[in-house]
């Protein structure tokens, strides 16, 4: 029997898990299972973009985290009277957590209600290895949570070894893309020339914030190595980040690599069609969204990727099918650009493999019903 949901993520920017917390919102509501958000509130003179963009879509929203800035005893104090305020109207069957901050504020409420409170869910959207320490047996062990939700099956075998819950209580749910919004299009000639590149060149394209732990040294390497290799092969980096003076714009300058690796900055409005123009995909590390969404998004408009072996990029690639799997030293990236860019057919025919498995494996659809399992079970046992 379906029950509201209240899902819980503590923040107000537009950024990691906001997006994939909203998409499951929204398709858990379409599927019968009514799920309200909790967001945090946003700090003066600040866009709370994630509750404007989760009220736009028709979603009920409390911005029950404060916002942040506060001494942190304090502000743990205040978010945990004002959710459990939500807990107390009665509405709510189970609650799902999706951040750390939230998970901790639920889950000391869940510690104070024992027996009696809500039914509590988490999803560890960052994929993290968990370490075996009481710690984090504490945070990510049956005391907070009833059921813990990672993001692949190695996560699961941690959760069971190091962190000593049971196997009934940990389920893989893999991270889920829009195959309807993300397919393959055709795009027209001047999409590239807009940027400069050429009909005969094999655009890769990156989609990350440029950021000191996303191993853009290592990007740049190897882009050195490539261009001696085919220099057809042009490296589209699309993203922002504080940083990107430092790791990107100045080192290009400085080694001249501005003709191999094109900044193309954060796209919003020509997103799927800066994707549409990419001959192959590239990822390296995750960010804090750990399913790797734009990943998934590249992979599900037919494009083959270039991925790492981090995070859960290897579960979303396979090897010699829709793509290459690499340990990521300079000299195996280069290998794996040049082996991408010599055969447009078996490009092809990756995509096409690619796009399959996205919408076999990795759809919304399929992650909502893998999640209304674990409802599902949740509110029959006692």
């Amino acid at each position: 029997m379906p029950v509201p949901i209240l899902h819980c993520y503590a923040d107000y920017k537009w950024t990691g898990p906001s997006e994939p917390v909203l998409q499951m919102c929204l398709e858990l509501s379409r599927r019968g299972w009514p799920s309200d958000l909790a967001c945090m509130a946003a700090p003066p003179g600040r866009r709370n973009e994630l509750s404007e963009r989760a009220a736009a879509a028709g979603l009920t929203i409390a911005e029950a985290f404060a916002a942040p800035g506060r001494w942190a005893p304090a502000q743990f104090l205040t978010d945990r009277k004002r959710v459990g305020d939500l807990l107390r109207t009665g509405r709510y069957g189970i609650v799902h957590c999706h951040g750390s901050w939230d998970h901790a504020v639920v889950g000391a409420l869940r510690r104070a209600a024992g027996r009696a409170g809500v039914r509590v869910v988490r999803t560890d959207h960052r994929a993290r290895d968990y370490a075996g320490n009481p710690l984090w047996r504490y945070y990510f062990g049956p005391g907070l949570t009833d059921h813990l939700i990672v993001l692949s099956d190695r996560h699961a075998v941690q959760a069971v070894t190091r962190l000593r819950r049971l196997p009934e209580d940990v389920t893989v749910v893999r991270g889920g893309v829009d195959v309807a919004a993300f397919r393959p299009i055709e795009v027209a000639p001047s999409t590239r020339e807009r940027f400069g590149l050429a009909a005969g060149d094999v655009i890769v394209g990156l989609i990350a914030r440029v950021q000191r732990h996303r191993r853009f040294d290592v990007l740049l390497r190897a882009a050195e190595l490539v261009r001696a290799k085919d220099q057809r092969i042009k490296i589209a980096v699309c993203g922002r980040g504080t940083h990107r003076a430092e790791l990107l714009d100045r080192p290009l300058a400085k080694v001249g690599l501005q003709e191999t690796v094109i900044p193309l900055g954060y796209r919003r409005d020509d997103y799927t069609r800066t994707i549409a123009m990419f001959d192959a995909g590239l990822m390296l590390v995750p960010g804090s969204d750990g399913s790797c969404r734009a990943a998934l998004q590249m992979a599900a408009m037919g494009k083959p990727l270039i991925v790492s072996r981090r995070g859960v990029l290897p579960d979303i690639v396979r090897d010699g099918e829709t793509g290459i799997v690499v340990e990521d030293t300079p000299e195996n990236l280069a290998d794996a650009l040049a082996e991408m860019a010599a055969d447009a057919e078996r490009r092809r025919r990756w995509g096409l493999a690619a796009r399959e498995r996205m919408c076999r494996f990795f759809s919304l659809e399929r992650e909502a019903a893998e999640v209304i399992a674990v409802y599902s079970r949740l509110t029959r046992s006692p």
